[in-house]
């Protein structure tokens, strides 16, 4: 026996329209209100559509209610909540991590620029450490005869 009569679209939307209306400020969805009103019937309709293939298939009930499509819409405001309490977070630490990065190649930037005018330097000590090298070799050689 089925006990529960499928709400008509027009009252699911009413619903969820009321439901996300009192937080629409809040949760800054004033300008997606109708769309999401939309989904949230969208899909309550095809969970019940699936509800019924289920049952066909596997011979297993599956209900939904009004108290599930309530459930929908408050854990999508909840989630909507909890999720716009994170994303700041992270855009943050996004930003501090791209901040560093660019502090980091400025400062590579500025160590290729001292090692350019210092190559010369470093290219005359390093002859003169070879020349310094080639002697120290012969001397042992003489040392060792």
């Amino acid at each position: 026996m089925d006990w529960y009569n499928p709400w008509p679209g027009e009252a699911l939307y009413s619903v969820a329209h009321r439901q996300y209306s009192a937080v629409e400020t809040q949760l800054g969805i004033t300008e997606h209100l109708d769309v999401l009103c939309q989904t949230s019937v969208e899909i309550h309709t095809s969970v019940s559509a699936a509800s019924e293939d289920f049952f066909a298939e596997l011979r297993r009930r599956n209900y939904t209610t009004p108290t599930s499509y309530l459930d929908l819409v408050k854990t999508y405001k909840e989630m909507l909540q909890h999720q716009r309490g994170i994303v700041p977070v992270k855009i943050e630490r996004y930003q501090g991590g791209l901040k560093r990065l660019a502090e980091t190649n400025e400062m590579v930037d500025a160590l290729k620029a001292t090692l350019i005018t210092l190559r010369p330097e470093i290219d005359k000590k390093e002859a003169e450490t070879q020349v310094m090298v080639v002697d120290l070799e012969e001397k042992q050689k003489v040392a060792a005869e």
